[in-house]
């Protein structure tokens, strides 16, 4: 089962920053984050919001325990399929539109 750390990894790398890069933006010792990343220390909430804020995600994204690369892949290609779908009926709408102002105007 996944934990905060391994999110916490996730994100560092999916940024391509090493954990000293991690440890300088977050003001502590590299030691300090090395433990954080290896699940030693606790973190306080304060902390986590600290680190969310710093990968440029929410915190519930960071907490978020038992999703992995493939799930976060997996739901923006439902997500786009989504928006493509809602795409294909704006223009449909927006046809329609034309279509019906073009009649008024005759």
């Amino acid at each position: 089962m996944k934990t905060l750390a391994d999110n916490i990894r996730y994100y560092r790398n999916l940024k391509g920053w090493s954990q000293e890069d991690m440890a300088d933006k977050l003001g502590v010792s590299l030691p300090t984050y090395s433990r954080i990343e290896r699940n030693i220390n606790t973190m306080p909430f304060k902390r986590i919001v600290q680190v969310a804020k710093v990968f440029g995600i929410t915190t519930s994204e960071l907490v978020s325990i038992g999703k992995n690369k493939n799930d976060h892949l997996q739901e923006n290609q439902e997500l786009k399929k989504t928006i493509a779908e809602k795409e294909k009926e704006i223009i449909l709408l927006q046809k329609r539109i034309i279509e019906l102002l073009d009649k008024k105007i005759r």
